[in-house]
């Protein structure tokens, strides 16, 4: 079994005389929010750099990865390299929601990655100004041919036009 690259031994960080350290963690990751994921291939890499406080660790960096979006609004699927600040206090007491727990001499930066990570996506994605338009479901992207039924209309109005009976007129 493949050792938890996100599992970080600090033991060096906790004398008096502990200086920071920068770490390297390369990683495939399957994370996603809504219509954007984090593809495996290439790996995420966070370059980060651990400082020793009192009471905890302070770990900052910035990581890399490639998403899949998903267009909102025509559902087209495009790569995007993107890049994040990352920075997060491991503190031994944990009581309160601002940070992570601190191991005895180690600390998991998965968790804290993935919140950094997730919260700086978009909170919806489209493929720019050449987005050629709404496609509410696969069955109605009016940006594909039509199916080929005859007499289809791709109007929404359509379904009206068999109200009217013989010889009624709209005006």
């Amino acid at each position: 079994m493949d050792p938890n690259p996100f599992l970080l031994n600090i033991a060096d960080l906790l004398g008096n005389e502990a200086s920071s350290r920068p770490v390297t963690i390369t990683s495939g990751v399957d994370w996603n929010v809504e219509l954007i994921r984090l593809v495996e291939d290439p790996p995420l890499v966070a370059d980060l750099m651990l400082h020793p406080v009192s009471k905890g660790i302070a770990v900052t960096g910035r990581v890399q990865f490639t998403t899949a979006d998903t267009c909102y609004r025509c559902l087209r699927e495009t790569l995007s390299d993107r890049d994040a600040a990352v920075g997060a206090l491991f503190d031994s007491n944990n009581d309160d929601d601002e940070t992570y727990p601190l191991g005895v001499h180690d600390i998991d930066v998965l968790q804290m990655l993935r919140d950094e990570v997730l919260l700086s996506l978009p909170i919806v994605e489209d493929c720019g100004d050449e987005c050629p338009g709404v496609a509410s479901s696969a069955q109605t992207d009016l940006n594909t041919e039509s199916s080929g039924d005859i007499g289809e209309s791709r109007s929404p109005f359509a379904v009206l036009e068999n109200l009217l009976g013989p010889g009624d007129s709209t005006e």
